[in-house]
């Protein structure tokens, strides 16, 4: 019975410290997935799923795959939104409940945010892009986690 207590222990402080922060979200919009992952200290997102990968009809780029092409350095005006960087050099903060001191960056119009995430449960995070680093003038979008698997987007029930 006591093997029982510690097995349950050690999975359940397993599952516990499992970092809610890493995996796939889609944005509000449901156009873009980004998958928040952990490069050495700080937490990072970049493009995974873009409903539209190609500009559409109308668009002076018309069935061109989707680019930078707002970026304010012209050098980098040619970069595919597909796997771009959007988040960088967030920290976790002591009570590992919301990620601070990074940015966000927006490719479709070129701009870069302060950037901050913070949990709400398991399956929700409202990620804030701000104009000052103490995010009074900003925007929060709840952003929701999915799975993808085989190149599709399946949201996941609660």
């Amino acid at each position: 019975m006591i093997r029982i207590y510690i097995i349950f222990f050690i999975i359940s402080k397993f599952l516990f410290s499992m970092d809610s922060f890493l995996g796939y979200w889609e944005l509000a919009n449901k156009k873009v997935v980004i998958e928040i992952k952990k490069e050495k200290d700080e937490y990072v997102g970049y493009v995974r799923w873009l409903k539209d990968k190609k500009y559409p009809k109308g668009d002076l780029m018309e069935g061109m795959e989707q680019i930078d092409r707002n970026n304010p350095n012209k050098n980098l005006r040619d970069r595919k939104v597909m796997n771009l960087q959007v988040v960088g050099g967030m920290e976790l903060n002591k009570e590992k409940n919301k990620l601070e001191k990074g940015w966000v960056y927006d490719s479709w119009n070129g701009k870069y945010y302060y950037g901050s995430a913070k949990i709400v449960d398991k399956e929700t995070i409202l990620l804030r892009g701000s104009l000052d680093k103490f995010g009074i003038l900003g925007y929060t979008q709840k952003i929701k986690r999915v799975d993808i698997l085989n190149k599709t987007l399946t949201i996941k029930k609660k």
